[in-house]
Order: structure tokens, then sequence, then C-alpha cells
């Protein structure tokens, strides 16, 4: 009977509502779009990443620094000028081909998608082979990205910087 009882518990408890705290996709749109922002890097195409990010940007850099729209665009246009042959990996994670991206929709309103990737590329000024991890997260406001935070070392984009800023001494 006590077995009986404690099984019984047991289904109930798992029947039982749970917090909603939202729900993940990775087949949405804001999933889709954030793809196409990372394709749009690899071909060097600023005007998509000029559209999708709001014109009230707050961006946050691994380092902590804060960034407007505007420096932010300057840093990415940076990007392109220190790297060649910038690509992205694709998650080895999950069953679909592409990036590992997924957008959490919490209770709260609020909408965060992230990405979870691998940046290689080529150094212009270095001529290094570069290749290292990173996280970003994106906060969404309607359609368009209100807030990017990024995680991952600068070690890589500090270097070629370095090489760079020396060459056009």
């Amino acid at each position: 009977m006590r077995y009986l009882l404690i099984i019984t518990m047991f289904l109930i408890s798992c029947d039982a509502p749970k917090n909603n705290f939202g729900y993940v996709r990775i087949d949405d749109e804001k999933s889709r779009n954030v793809v196409e922002l990372f394709e749009a890097v690899e071909d060097e195409e600023i005007g998509f990443l000029k559209e999708i990010f709001s014109k009230d940007l707050k961006f946050t850099d691994p380092h902590g620094t804060v960034l407007n729209k505007d420096e932010f665009i300057a840093g990415v246009e940076n990007l392109f000028d220190m790297f060649d042959d910038v690509e992205f990996e694709d998650s080895e994670y999950s069953d679909y081909d592409g990036l590992a991206v997924e957008t959490t929709y919490y209770a709260n309103g609020q909408v965060w998608t992230n990405i979870w990737s691998r940046f290689e590329g080529k150094g212009k000024y270095t001529g290094n082979e570069v290749s290292f991890p990173f996280h970003i997260s994106y906060l969404w406001e309607g359609d368009k990205i209100i807030e990017e935070v990024q995680f991952f070392s600068t070690k890589v984009f500090d270097a070629e910087n370095e090489a760079k800023n020396n060459q056009l001494k």
C-alpha cells in the first residue's frame, strides 16, 4: 500500500503544472535572422546589420564596454578590415545543419536569441589563421535587436588590431 501511495504521489507531481518561464525555439524568425546576420558577416555585407539592429542598440563587448549602434557598426567594419575568410562553425550538437542558435521567449515578455559557435579567419596584418569559441546573446524589441552581449576572449582581435596599428604608423 505504501508503494502505491508513493507511485501515485510521483505521478501526480509529474502531472502538476510547472512554473512556466517561457519556451525555446530554434526554427523561428528571430533565430533565422541571427543566422542571416552571421551569413552577412561572412559575406562582409554590412547592410543587413544596419537594418536588424535598433537605432537605440546597447552593445556590450567582452570587456564590459558599452557602445551605441554607430560605434558597434564601426567595430564590425574594423573586423572586415582585419580579417579575411571569416567563417562561423556549424553546430555539432544539433540535428540540423547550421549554427547553434536558439531563441527563448520568456513569460515576462523578453525575447533573447543566443548563438554558440567558433570564429575562424585569417588576420590581414599578422597573417595568422585564427579560431576561437564564442557566445553572443541578443535582446529583441519587436523585430529589432535592442541589445547585444558578447562572451569570448579578445586576444585574437587585440593582436590583430595591434599589428594593424603598427603597420599604419
